[in-house]
């Protein structure tokens, strides 16, 4: 029994890997513009100008991920690509996350089966969901975010459950790596101190001990005062300006995260069934499920505080790319759930009294295991857009950019509302006409005055079905203005790139040659 239970875990986990592998290589291409945002402001730390968007200007935080952006100085000043660097330290926190899969599920169960039910099913629904490839390669830190999510999880349960007192360093330091990789890992982190100092309390053990908890002051508390004091004397602001745009003037319902918890409530009905198991007269190791608990317990506190800024609804979150961590907590807290389940219905007497309910429990778990491999699947039509996206994003963002490269030296500036690509190949000064690197267009949205103020050489418009190009009041300022408005650059079906070029200026020719070379290139 356990040979075959061996080798169907491990025929499971070759079919996933087979499959991870195939949504990859067919969503590789794909890196979403927003990546290129983190890109530029690496490359101006590495070049020694500073955390700043545009040079010689005031700084600001249109960034969320800091560590993120001292990541990619430092591939950029080892002269590595950030686009493919990016994507392989995505794939090795993939890795890590499967890693910490095994750590946990090894943890809770000693008897092998169980052990690697719990891992192969865990494993599978990671592998086998197209969020995970997508932003796998997407080139942000959504992929590494969740890694030390999981990690600071793991480390705070082994604190907890098992009152083990070294974790407490690793506990400390992954919680600092999330704090800086985003900030809603600060809210995480202390979330999770709070909740360690109170239920060891309760536990009355040897975690009560203060001089317990020095490596939280030494590796986080102090590290993290320094930061955010380091932030606000930078910056100016508490909050990044993405922060702002996305969360705190964001007025629209919470859409997408009802759709997250929609895509969980099948797996979190599935989760909390072992915990009555007993009440049933179903045989239940009492150490695996209390453990199992505590884990709970720790995943509840860490998904509430990972979530709670995002439950209005975030702008830009494509493929639930603000929620995908927590589905990483909950795939192995699924996974150890089904293998206490199947393990408990295994242990009964199939003579017994209860051979109907048990028999009902057996289908009803297979039912519900197929109905949540196609729920996993949820992303698929996501896994088509981002590769269509990858395709037209070469065709149009990147060559913009680069067509404007050459004129870099001149101090022109450009005014497009996706600060990302073009901002980052082309070199020039970058008006962010959705705000996220503009403190008063996050707050007051781009005015005519405003504009006439920067008075931008280049103003790019997004246009669908021919409509009005979007912002409206930017779009009335460069009619107003008389700039040349040139063919459309396509970027995919009935979605098009408008470029308004400002006459008169020195390069004003060789850059309309330059774009409409891009435009002929695009429409092909």
């Amino acid at each position: 029994m356990e040979l075959n239970t061996k080798n169907i875990c491990i025929i499971g986990v070759f079919v996933s890997v087979i499959l991870f592998i195939l949504m990859l290589v067919y969503v590789w291409n794909f890196t979403v513009d927003d990546a290129f945002i983190s890109f530029r402001y690496g490359e101006h730390l590495a070049n020694g100008f500073g955390l700043v968007w545009n040079i010689g200007q005031p700084p600001v935080e249109g960034y969320t991920n800091f560590l993120w952006v001292l990541m990619i100085a430092s591939i950029l000043l080892l002269k590595f690509n950030p686009v493919i660097s990016t994507k392989l330290i995505g794939l090795l926190s993939v890795l890590g996350i499967i890693i910490l899969f095994w750590f946990i599920t090894n943890d809770i169960f000693k008897d092998r089966k169980n052990k690697y039910i719990a891992f192969t099913v865990s494993t599978v629904f990671l592998l086998i969901n197209p969020y995970t490839a997508i932003h796998a390669v997407s080139g942000l830190e959504t992929m590494f975010y969740a890694f030390l999510l999981l990690g600071v999880v793991y480390s705070a349960w082994k604190i907890i459950s098992f009152t083990n007192s070294k974790y407490i360093w690793l506990f400390a330091f992954l919680a600092l790596l999330l704090s800086l990789t985003r900030p809603e890992g600060i809210l995480v982190s202390l979330g999770l101190i709070l909740s360690i100092i109170f239920i060891s309390y309760k536990k009355n053990n040897s975690i009560n001990n203060l001089t317990f908890f020095i490596p939280v002051l030494i590796l986080y508390l102090i590290p993290i005062v320094i930061y955010m004091l380091f932030r606000v004397s930078y910056f100016h602001e508490l909050l990044p300006l993405p922060f702002l745009v996305k969360i705190v003037y964001n007025t629209t319902y919470p859409m997408e995260f009802l759709n997250a918890l929609v895509y969980l409530i099948p797996f979190i009905l599935i989760i909390l069934i072992p915990l009555f198991l007993k009440y049933q007269g179903f045989k239940i190791n009492e150490n695996n499920q209390k453990n199992f608990k505590y884990f709970l317990l720790i995943l509840g506190i860490t998904f509430f505080f990972a979530n709670i800024v995002y439950v209005r609804t975030p702008l830009m979150n494509y493929s639930q790319r603000f929620f995908y961590p927590s589905f990483v907590m909950f795939y192995v807290a699924f996974g150890i759930a089904i293998s206490m389940l199947f393990n408990g219905i295994g242990k009964q007497n199939i003579k017994s009294t209860k051979n109907n309910q048990i028999r009902l429990c057996s289908v009803t778990v297979l039912v519900v295991l197929v109905l949540l491999v196609f729920a996993n699947f949820y992303g698929i039509s996501d896994l088509k857009t981002q590769h269509d996206y990858g395709i037209s994003f070469d065709k149009s963002y990147i060559p913009i950019g680069k067509s404007l490269s050459p004129f870099s030296d001149d101090n022109y500036t450009v005014a497009f509302a996706d600060a990302g690509a073009v901002a980052y190949y082309s070199g020039w000064n970058f008006l962010d006409l959705a705000g996220l690197n503009d403190k008063f267009i996050a707050i007051n949205g781009s005015t005519p005055e405003y504009l006439e103020q920067q008075n931008p050489e280049l103003v790019i418009f997004a246009s669908v079905n021919d409509e009005i190009p979007t912002p409206e009041n930017s779009y009335n300022y460069v009619l107003e203005n008389n700039y040349t408005r040139l063919d459309p650059i396509k970027h995919s079906d009935n979605y098009y790139f408008i470029p308004f070029l400002k006459p008169n200026i020195k390069d004003y020719e060789l850059i309309k040659d330059s774009l409409e070379t891009v435009i002929r290139e695009s429409n092909s």
